[in-house]
């Protein structure tokens, strides 16, 4: 597309790849297939606030078990490495009682991970 204007830059590679994609990706379609009309007898649903808060509710209650294991994993990982930092102040032994409080915490968690892909 020639410009009116003098000092306009030079077309590269890259106006060129925009205006391709702008072509691939532009929602208007001259070619499109015509859209079949809804049957005899059709009523569009009005989307009410119940039907969202429904729809909401199921969703939580399927991932209620989920949210449930996730918050398990992280709060025995949590309460392992806890009680190894107590070992620690309690014995004096720094690093160590933390790093078996870390190693047995995720020893638990991969059992109860490999237990929960089991059912």
């Amino acid at each position: 597309m020639p410009s009116d204007d003098p000092w306009a830059d030079k077309s590269d590679r890259f106006d060129e790849a925009d205006r391709e994609w702008a072509a691939k990706w532009s929602d208007r379609d001259d070619e499109a297939e015509p859209v079949d009309p809804p049957p005899a007898g059709y009523q569009k649903k009005k989307v009410t606030l119940d039907a969202v808060n429904d729809a909401y509710g199921e969703g939580m209650r399927q991932a209620g078990p989920h949210l449930g294991f996730g918050l398990q994993l992280g709060a025995s990982m949590v309460m392992f490495v806890g009680l190894g930092l107590l070992v620690d102040r309690w014995l004096g032994t720094t690093p160590w009682g933390v790093i078996v409080g870390a190693i047995v915490g995720m020893v638990g968690i991969m059992a109860m991970v490999l237990r929960m892909a089991k059912q």
